[in-house]
């Protein structure tokens, strides 16, 4: 009995540290990028030891993985509002979903960039492959689109493929010349383009 209550103890512990490792290395990705995270930083700042912090994240991709699980997160809810909002109309749809993903990486750049750019050094998770999914299927929805792989299901993964690309441009600044006003503006021409294209599987 002794024993049980002690791991009860110890998990009890590590889902604190996960709790307050989260919060501070979101605070931290959110203020300074995740270039700021580190598990010394991380350990002291939490109040527990480099070796307690490992044992409840495994790694430091495991405490990027939980504010990007959170971000991610956001996002979905970000999307799922501006669908709810869109006017009728597939066209209409995609527009909104495409504006509110150019919005939120350009307002959340931080968040993006540990979304999309972070160097993971351990086996992907797959919470956040499961948020992709749910994603995806959001998209394939306003669309219309039941299958997942064929012609139209491939259509809407290139056709995102160019929304994300020109997104992510435009929140990195990296093109001298694009503002953001215009790299949005073009979001509408891209799904436009995108739909009308004849893909070949």
């Amino acid at each position: 009995m002794e024993e049980k209550n002690v791991t009860s103890r110890r998990d009890r512990n590590l889902a604190e540290i996960r709790r307050k490792g989260g919060e501070v290395a979101e605070r931290l990705l959110l203020e300074q990028g995740y270039e700021a995270l580190s598990a010394r930083g991380l350990a002291k700042a939490t109040g527990c030891s480099v070796g307690a912090l490992y044992n409840a994240f495994g790694h430091i991709d495991g405490v990027v993985r939980e504010v990007n699980l959170r971000s991610a997160k956001l996002l979905q809810g970000v999307l799922t509002e501006a669908l709810e909002q869109a006017p009728p109309g597939l066209e209409a749809r995609l527009i909104a979903m495409a504006e509110a993903y150019f919005d939120f990486a350009v307002t959340q750049p931080q968040r993006w960039r540990a979304l999309f750019d972070y160097p993971v050094q351990t086996p992907p998770d797959g919470r956040i492959f499961a948020v992709q999914d749910t994603l995806l299927a959001m998209l394939r929805g306003a669309a219309g689109v039941t299958e997942t792989d064929g012609p139209e299901a491939m259509r809407l993964t290139l056709l995102w493929a160019s929304v994300h690309g020109l997104t992510t441009l435009a929140a990195k600044q990296t093109i001298s010349g694009l503002t953001a006003q215009a790299a949005r503006n073009h979001l509408a021409v891209l799904v436009r383009a995108g739909m009308a294209a004849e893909i070949a599987v």
